[in-house]
């Protein structure tokens, strides 16, 4: 038996979240299944975050679904907006550029 560094209660060697705390035990395992580490990750790579959403252990089935849904609104508008973005630099070069080109 070892003690979690946080709440310094007993845990099984095997745990690799305190089962008191919930904090994780074991060194990689900790802030990317998270809350603020999914939230970044989905700043970064968008939509790939899920992947660590459904592989983590310290959110609840609910918050799972939550952010699954979240990114994925997420996603769809920064889809919708890259798509406006791109027909205004299109109707913008339409109007620079001579019709002959």
């Amino acid at each position: 038996m070892i003690s979690c560094p946080r709440c310094r209660l007993t845990v099984d060697e095997t745990d690799a979240y305190c089962r008191h705390c919930g904090r994780a035990l074991r060194p990689r395992m900790g802030f990317w299944y998270d809350h603020g580490g999914v939230l970044l990750l989905t700043l970064i790579v968008g939509p790939f975050s899920l992947i660590t959403v459904w592989l983590s252990h310290k959110l609840s089935p609910a918050a799972k679904w939550m952010w699954t849904f979240c990114i994925g609104l997420f996603s769809a508008y920064f889809v919708y907006a890259m798509y406006q973005s791109i027909l205004m630099i299109q109707e913008a070069f339409s109007y620079a550029l001579p019709a002959g080109l």
